[in-house]
């Protein structure tokens, strides 16, 4: 451990105490939390990104979207806007994030928006007469109380073993978990051996009324960027582009396919400049092969996609990405009767 990062300890208990104090005032009440009549499932985490929140939100849109008026509430991490604003396939990147674009564009019929006050968004929403609404990245908003909060955490990087900002990664203590109704984790192997499972199950100690439910990654053959055509991952020669805050389910895919030639990893987020976009396609061009191909995440496909008119002749593409749950009828049941029992009119048969 460098000297440097010893230093952050002290930073990380002030950290904690402000937060401590913070959740303390919602605990008794001093500060509110607002409940409203529509069903609002949250989805967050303890951990700052990587735990694949957005891919699971996605999968509850699959789950609920045929039969219930959905809409999708996010702050809009890294927008250069304020306010509210909804989501369109067309938006900007630069105006709505990266993730509620890419809910967007995978998702035209449903209603996408970004609100640093979710308080006010979900109000807005209500009256858009929306069935149900998800919060992405919601769980340290404490002025809202979701009827359904689910907590991710990532396998190899479970809140357990995580430390307070900024020193580690945490946001808030992580003892905070008892908040959570359900706790998914996320990017385990697939196969999960049962000792493996157990032995998370006895780390993370769940309370009685908490439900543990684990889910992998599942990733599908890549997409052209600009034709939207699939293409084939076997045997090509990859140049990697990320901006993605945990990278090893995607690597642990690509090397089971593919060569990795070299990798161009950003920080989480980054809006990419033309000086980046201009020295991948750099070493792209100085590759002698039929093979070779520019892999990048649908996140910074939202991004990239900016940058059409530098791409021409060259082969790039996204690689998408499904949440998917070892016991996949358990956690859709929970879902399920969470919505049934907080709608009159529910749309789902029994179960």
């Amino acid at each position: 451990m460098s000297f440097l990062k010893l230093l952050l300890i002290p930073l990380s208990y002030i950290y904690g105490f402000i937060v401590y104090l913070r959740n303390k005032l919602f605990d008794y009440q001093i500060l509110t939390s607002e409940s409203y009549s529509v069903p609002i499932i949250s989805v967050g985490n303890l951990c700052s990104g990587g735990s694949g929140k957005t891919p699971l939100v996605e999968y509850l849109i699959n789950l609920l979207g045929k039969s219930f008026k959905i809409a999708v509430l996010s702050r809009g991490y890294g927008r250069e806007s304020k306010g509210m604003l909804y989501v369109t396939k067309n938006s900007h990147v630069k105006d709505v994030g990266d993730e509620p674009l890419q809910i967007a564009q995978k998702f035209p019929k449903i209603i996408v928006a970004v609100s640093e006050d979710r308080n006010f968004g979900i109000c807005e929403l209500i009256n858009k007469n929306c069935d149900l609404i998800i919060l992405d990245d919601a769980y340290q908003h404490r002025s809202v109380n979701p009827g359904l909060s689910i907590l991710v955490s990532s396998y190899n990087n479970l809140f357990t073993n995580d430390y307070l900002l900024p020193y580690g990664n945490l946001r808030e203590s992580k003892y905070n978990y008892t908040r959570a109704n359900i706790i998914v984790v996320s990017k385990t192997p697939y196969p999960l051996l049962s000792n493996n499972e157990l032995k998370i199950k006895k780390q993370i100690s769940p309370s009685f009324n908490q439900k543990l439910c684990f889910s992998y990654l599942n990733y599908d053959d890549p997409i052209e960027l600009f034709s939207n055509y699939g293409l084939s991952l076997e045997n090509k020669k990859i140049i990697l582009v990320t901006a993605i805050a945990s990278i090893d389910s995607l690597l642990n895919y690509v090397n089971s396919k593919a060569k990795i030639l070299k990798h161009f990893r950003f920080n989480d987020h980054y809006n990419f400049k033309k000086y980046d976009i201009k020295k991948i396609i750099k070493y792209y061009r100085q590759i002698d092969s039929q093979e070779k191909l520019i892999l990048t995440t649908e996140k910074d496909a939202t991004r990239i996609v900016n940058y059409e008119s530098y791409f021409t002749g060259i082969s790039i593409a996204y690689l998408p990405v499904h949440f998917k749950f070892h016991t996949k009828s358990n956690f859709n049941k929970l879902i399920q009767k969470y919505v049934e029992q907080n709608r009159v009119d529910s749309k789902f048969s029994a179960v």
